[in-house]
């Protein structure tokens, strides 16, 4: 891993990127599709497949990502998007420590809190949405739909927040999957509990998952990884196995310094998760300008998700779906062997060779037995 200047993202601008109206974002556009919601559609899909007792999308399988996802829910409804008050202390400061110190401890307190990773960018305006979308104001109720977004000129900073997902449960998918739901559940309560400990020491923060703005931008600023074809941030240490949360926040802080992990290099020369995307949403081939439909901004060169295409897998699979989570040669457990296949993975050796070697090893293939 490389330490950069620069986001690898940089490199592939070709022009003036515009704010995103969340609106037109994947998950807003199904809510209001002309033909029914496919959050709707996916629902009744799944209680057919619970009826006709399909392996993996059984009644007991349905009800992993419904209690997984309870907190989430609440979380979503009360603290998401608004700042945060404080809950008791009122009148004093955290004052005498330097941004070094500010942000070791902010550091500390949030892995204490349940992240795994921790990384803090300046707050760059270009990736905070425009308006709210539909799928974001009916969750937290903290806008209407269209309202615009502003955050406040004294946020300077976002500390950005990684939490994994088991490599088990992503086996499953496209079976229920509900590692998924449990992480967000899980990053709800670090990421507002570390908005807490903010305010109670005397400063401003806005807890945010999915609202406001562009976790995998700000997490690539914050030096946690990089941007991959599938167009899910790539770490490190999980691939792309893992959710972001994120804190908009006064707090004066030690911005990190972007990473180079070698992902740029490898996506271009693997196109697994392509390959196997059931629904044809990921694209092969090298990197676009043009967008693949309205979900997709100008302005960068990148690899376009059709995210309607995804939406409409879905419906039709009665779950979300992370098989290119599942087939990515990235997504790997913690072992010594693949720790060194990494540090090739990183330097661009062998890649096409260890791409075909993982598939032929069974590496990403399906497994519903985590509960057997």
């Amino acid at each position: 891993m490389k330490i950069v200047k620069e986001p690898t993202y940089k490199k592939f601008i070709t022009g003036p990127l515009e704010r995103f109206d969340d609106r037109k974002g994947g998950f807003s556009r199904g809510r209001n599709d002309p033909g029914g919601s496919k959050y709707d559609k996916m629902h009744r899909r799944s209680v057919e497949n619970i009826r006709k007792n399909v392996k993996g999308k059984t009644v007991l399988d349905h009800g992993l990502w419904a209690a997984a996802r309870t907190v989430d829910y609440v979380m979503r409804r009360t603290q998401y998007g608004r700042e945060t008050a404080a809950l008791f202390n009122r009148e004093f400061k955290a004052e005498g420590l330097s941004p070094a110190e500010l942000t070791r401890t902010i550091k500390r307190v949030g892995r204490w809190l349940g992240a795994d990773l921790v990384g803090i960018a300046r707050l760059n305006p270009s990736w905070v949405y425009s308006h709210w979308g539909d799928q974001n104001a009916y969750y937290s109720g903290a806008a209407q739909a269209g309202d615009p977004i502003d955050i406040p000129e004294n946020y300077k900073y976002v500390i950005v927040l990684v939490r994994e997902m088991g490599y088990d449960m992503v086996k499953r998918s496209p079976a229920v999957e509900a590692d998924t739901d449990l992480i967000y559940a899980r990053m709800g309560f670090t990421s507002c509990s570390l908005a807490t400990y903010i305010s109670e020491i005397g400063y401003h923060a806005i807890p945010s998952v999915n609202e406001l703005g562009i976790d995998i931008a700000f997490a690539v600023d914050a030096g946690l990884g990089e941007m991959g074809r599938m167009g899910l941030l790539m770490t490190r240490e999980f691939g792309p196995r893992c959710r972001i949360g994120k804190i908009f926040t006064d707090l004066p802080l030690e911005v990190d310094r972007p990473v180079d992990i070698g992902v740029q290099a490898f996506c271009e020369k693997c196109e697994r998760c392509a390959e196997h995307c059931p629904s044809g949403a990921i694209k092969s081939g090298a990197r676009t300008e043009e967008p693949w439909d309205e979900s997709n901004n100008r302005g960068m060169l990148k690899w376009p998700v059709h995210a309607m295409k995804c939406l409409d897998w879905w419906a039709k699979n009665g779950s979300h779906c992370s098989v290119c989570v599942r087939v990515c040669p990235w997504n790997k457990p913690d072992t010594i062997f693949h720790r060194a296949a990494k540090c090739l993975a990183e330097r661009d050796i062998f890649t096409r060779l260890m791409v075909w070697a993982d598939e032929r090893m069974g590496y990403g293939k399906q497994s519903i037995d985590f509960f057997d």
